[in-house]
């Protein structure tokens, strides 16, 4: 494992920043109405309004309860087999046909002494050299001085979730277990891949694939933010 410092390139290096968003759902309680009985041709009358504002106010929370449900990239195929994330978040990075993080929840727990209700949370986006500059130019040079090629890059940051709110953290003992599917037009046969993972100060990391299946990588990230690569090894 190489673990390195590039101060300078790293300078501009932006981390994002993760949010739960929860979208509580509104109700609202139906009134009764009272009629009079003295006049029939009143009490339908009062019924068909009834009925119209019952649906109108149908129609309204209708449109209240409509959300916009983003897709998540939080499955990966790997011999066969769909393998879920086993940790909550938000997966957003597409470069990459499938991403998981693969170590129980449990375990990761116990990797950050965590207490009862304490969870972890996830996100992942994908970043290019508009969005993070430094951290591309990073990953470029790593990939020439280790005659590599550069492939799909993302950002994740794995945080702390307790009661509802998500918070930052840093642990650099934590060991996140991490699978991705390597993108199809990055595949080459007989090549080997790594990921290389750029930090904040300045320090990067190469981080061996774990696993034998040729079409994912599996890796152990960090916990807090990091910008990752693929990287291709021709033989």
């Amino acid at each position: 494992m190489k673990i390195r410092r590039l101060g300078g390139l790293l300078a501009g290096l932006t981390l994002g920043v993760c949010s739960l968003v929860l979208n509580p759902v509104k109700s609202e309680a139906t009134e009764g109405l009272s009629t009079s009985y003295a006049d029939i041709s009143e009490e339908t009358s009062i019924q068909q309004s009834t009925d119209i504002t019952s649906s109108t106010g149908d129609m309204e929370e209708e449109k209240e309860e409509e959300k916009i449900v983003i897709p998540q990239n939080n499955v990966v195929n790997s011999n066969g087999k769909q393998v879920k994330s086993t940790v909550a978040g938000n997966y957003y990075a597409w470069s990459v046909p499938g991403f998981a993080v693969i170590t129980p929840e449990y375990e990761l727990q116990k990797q950050a002494n965590f207490m009862i209700l304490e969870y972890f949370f996830v996100t992942t986006w994908d970043i290019d050299a508009r969005t993070a500059p430094a951290a591309i130019d990073t990953m470029s040079i790593v990939a020439q001085s280790e005659e590599a090629t550069l492939g799909a890059s993302f950002q994740m940051t794995v945080s702390r979730l307790f009661s509802t709110k998500v918070y930052p953290m840093v642990n650099e003992e934590m060991k996140v277990g991490t699978m991705i599917e390597i993108p199809a037009d990055f595949k080459e046969e007989g090549a080997s891949y790594a990921v290389v993972c750029v930090r904040s100060g300045g320090v990067y990391e190469i981080l061996p694939d774990l696993d034998e299946d040729p079409a994912t990588i599996t890796f152990n990230a960090h916990a807090g933010t990091g910008a990752y690569g693929i990287l291709r090894y021709r033989e």
